[in-house]
């Protein structure tokens, strides 16, 4: 693989990857008592494995969209190239029919009628990075929702600021895809159809110094009782104005915040500071007269040792303390690495959780033998990690905090 491929595989994990350092905490409104554990189903792997032949290259940062028709699953990944243009898979045993060394990371869907046990793939990108601007090297993890007839996907994107290349440098752009009648399935399993962009970001990141939001990323967007929210995650940086390669560059702070949309999705307000720390790539719903947030530890570095935690609030403002519900396993090479992204399909009975698993394999990642597997490179390319989605359950209701 070349420099600039190995580099983008990097900075997939590149927030987990800075340590940031600690700051004051938002006053948590309650101490979340123990929620119903999650156990993992199937017990034994992933829902989705990766990185050989039909199957998705970098399967990470899952969001999944219920419907009477099924889950539907949108994923960030690599695609390669072939003669038909970006797809989801590349075969090691086969490496000329699909070009790894010509990449771009966008979103990828799949669909399950099974409660997500087993997927069908969409083969190429349901939105592609555009040519020039905030959006153009580099599209993930998204959140889908719908208004009426028509799909949207908020997702994390960066690209050029001014004509500039800004590595590393997020905002969050919006998506939508009118759906004509047709179901979700029907619309997204047309490889010829994609996500219309929206030119500008949705929320663009402040670069003030002393922001907590010198970068928006990882959306997700809750229903409330007025309508959507959305809920991100800002990073602060040592230098808000360079991008996140530039001499002395460090994320001092990683934080959830929020924005209010009026009837037409525009953003009429958003946080001046950060209203919960110690989560990220947060999955928020509203259900059971609260919202219920599914994030991820800030303990680990590239992820390692990182657990999903969950936290309840009552007005999206004032949130419990997070609290581990699912810690990573020992099976190798599956979660004995670390755990990332949750997303929750939330069911009358039961809530039904996605999840990044990633697996720590002793080999180097490149090159990749025939019989192999893609991964992403860590430690100097000494060992690779590998990601997978993962399943887990808990019955409803889930307990709320007391108030």
């Amino acid at each position: 693989m070349n420099g600039s491929g190995a580099k983008v595989v990097g900075v997939l994990l590149f927030a987990a990857a800075c340590s940031p350092a600690p700051r004051n905490r938002p006053v948590p409104v309650a101490a979340a008592p123990e929620v119903v554990s999650f156990a993992l189903q199937p017990d034994s792997g992933p829902v989705i494995s990766s990185g050989r032949a039909g199957l998705p290259i970098l399967p990470v940062d899952p969001n999944v969209y219920v419907d009477a028709e099924g889950y539907h699953l949108f994923y960030s990944s690599y695609f390669c190239w072939n003669d038909r243009g970006y797809v989801f898979s590349w075969d090691p045993a086969n490496p000329s029919a699909c070009n790894i060394l010509k990449v771009i990371t966008s979103i990828a869907y799949a669909f399950s009628a099974d409660r997500g046990l087993t997927w069908t793939f969409r083969q190429s990108p349901v939105v592609q990075p555009s040519d020039t601007g905030f959006d153009s090297y580099r599209i993930e993890t998204a959140s889908v929702f719908r208004v009426g007839d028509v799909l949207y996907l908020a997702y994390s994107a960066d690209g050029d600021v001014n004509g500039r290349r800004f590595t590393g440098r997020y905002q969050i752009g919006l998506a939508r895809l009118p759906l004509g009648g047709q179901s979700v399935r029907a619309a997204l399993m047309d490889e010829s159809r994609q996500f219309e962009r929206r030119p500008t970001p949705w929320l663009p990141f402040d670069r003030r110094p002393g922001r907590f939001d010198n970068n928006t990323q990882e959306p997700s967007v809750a229903v409330g009782p007025s309508g959507p929210v959305l809920f991100y995650i800002g990073l602060g940086f040592r230098l808000p104005d360079q991008a996140l390669d530039a001499p002395g560059q460090n994320i001092d702070h990683v934080e959830l915040g929020r924005a209010v949309l009026d009837d037409q999705l525009n953003v009429i307000s958003r946080s001046d500071a950060s209203i919960l720390g110690g989560v990220n790539t947060p999955d928020v719903h509203y259900f059971e007269g609260a919202y219920h947030l599914f994030g991820v530890t800030l303990e680990g570095r590239g992820q390692n040792g990182e657990s999903i935690n969950y936290a309840t609030s009552p007005d999206g403002l004032r949130w419990s303390t997070p609290r581990v519900i699912l810690s990573p396993g020992g099976i190798p090479g599956f979660n004995d690495w670390g755990l990332a992204s949750p997303t929750a399909a939330v069911e009358a009975d039961r809530v039904v959780l996605f999840y990044t698993a990633l697996g720590k394999g002793s080999q180097p990642c490149f090159p990749v033998p025939p019989e192999g597997r893609f991964g992403i490179p860590w430690a100097d390319n000494t060992m690779c990690l590998f990601p997978s989605v993962a399943r887990a359950m808990a019955p409803r209701p889930l307990r709320l905090p007391s108030r």
